[in-house]
């Protein structure tokens, strides 16, 4: 009997042994072998990825909307102010507008031209494109910059007559004659709307600009200047204003 009870004493030892070698092999003394969860790897990579310095946010914001239209309602008196200067040298300055801001992410403004203008002198659209800049806009959200765009209608400031109206046809030929200057200040900078107010004599009393792309602002006065040079036919006993493309 004692030796049964021997043998099965040594029997279960060695059972116990194995189990607790086996133990060992599959799940101990090798954490440093331990498979990566996916919690450990997403805590390594993290670093690598914020040192790649790679910026989610897009080029274009997007930007408050009734709160660029306040902005713009609180520079309109400085707009007004703009005109009502300018029409002491040009009595019957006015017309229409449209202006494109594009604001950074500081809510200051980068850059600034009119899309469109009528006003027809371009020492009062810079005077309003400047009142635009100095004022404080909403920041863009989801992107570095914000675009601003806004219409605006000036009546004239003076109680005068309004000029002659005259189509592009009435100046085409003195155009013509300037082309290559007018191309050279182009220089690829896209399309421009120039209104200008042309006097009895025939001579440009003022000229404002407009155009789509922004490096058309360096080009803008190159091609008033161009454009100032010439004689044009006299639109009679009272000055004229003409819209035309280039």
């Amino acid at each position: 009997m004692s030796k049964w009870v021997s043998l099965n004493r040594a029997a279960s030892s060695a059972a116990l042994g194995s189990v607790c070698l086996l133990t060992l092999f599959a799940c101990g003394g090798g954490d440093e072998k331990r498979t990566k969860s996916a919690d450990d790897m997403l805590i390594e990579e993290t670093p690598e990825q914020e040192s790649s310095g790679v910026s989610m946010s897009s080029e274009i914001g997007g930007l408050n909307q009734e709160a660029v239209d306040k902005v713009f309602a609180k520079a309109s008196d400085d707009l007004r102010h703009c005109l009502d200067d300018g029409a002491k040298r040009v009595e019957f300055l006015g017309g229409d507008v449209a202006f494109l801001v594009k604001i950074g992410a500081d809510g200051h403004v980068n850059h600034a031209h009119l899309e469109e203008s009528t006003i027809g002198d371009r020492t009062t659209e810079v005077c309003m494109l400047e009142a635009l800049k100095r004022r404080s806009w909403p920041k863009p959200v989801g992107g570095e910059t914000g675009i601003a765009q806004k219409p605006f209608s000036f009546d004239m400031p003076n109680d005068v007559r309004p000029p002659t109206d005259w189509t592009a046809d009435s100046i085409e030929e003195a155009l013509g004659k300037l082309g290559p200057k007018l191309d050279e200040c182009k220089s690829g900078s896209g399309s421009f709307s120039i209104t200008m107010y042309v006097d009895t004599d025939g001579s440009v009393m003022s000229a404002g600009i407009a155009h789509a792309e922004d490096q058309g602002e360096s080009a803008a006065d190159c091609i008033l200047d161009v454009l100032k040079t010439a004689s044009y036919p006299s639109p009679g006993s009272w000055p004229a204003k003409v819209t035309f493309s280039l």
